[in-house]
């Protein structure tokens, strides 16, 4: 399980190829708007709504889980750190993050818009509670955190923003 203590060390162009989950989103003023963020990885087939404003959904044991101290896309230099099982249950919405490479693609969409991020670094640290994060701090960063299957390690992925667009 994961402990949401962290220590820091340091206009749309391409669509997914999945169709979006739309749950939570509505046209507003002519525009697709998304009230809970999105989260679409095209290449291991994840689509998956996550609540980082419901306490009781934001849980690794529910859902994809936006841990504390993170910040949304919307904040320039930001790390927008989820993390999600990977085992075999119908939560395990992390289970092929492994099968990412170094500039695979990977989309949050959030409220009018669509950000577009690319894998910069993926490493594996040991499974304590604690992960040390990684990053340029000077960039908007998506952190993604599962653990390795048959280990006591954690996988760790950090990607970087590259554009973000309208989503109309």
């Amino acid at each position: 399980m994961f402990k949401s203590l962290i220590k820091k060390v340091g206009t749309l162009l391409v669509m997914p190829v999945l169709s979006l989950n739309l749950a939570s989103a509505e046209y507003y003023q002519g525009q697709l708007y998304y009230h809970n963020p999105v989260l679409v990885i095209s290449k291991i087939n994840l689509n998956q709504e996550f609540y980082p404003n419901d306490p009781k959904q934001n849980h690794v044991d529910k859902n994809i889980a936006m841990l504390e101290g993170s910040k949304l896309p919307t904040v320039k230099a930001s790390n927008l750190i989820l993390a999600a099982h990977s085992g075999n249950s119908n939560i395990a919405y992390f289970k092929e993050l492994d099968k990412l490479k170094i500039n695979d693609s990977i989309y949050v969409y959030y409220q009018d818009k669509s950000y577009k991020y690319v894998i910069a670094d993926i490493y594996e640290v040991e499974k304590t509670g604690y992960v040390k994060i990684k990053r340029k701090q000077s960039k908007t960063t998506l952190t993604l955190i599962t653990c390795k299957k048959g280990t006591n390690k954690q996988i760790v992925l950090i990607s970087y923003l590259i554009l973000t667009a309208k989503t109309s």
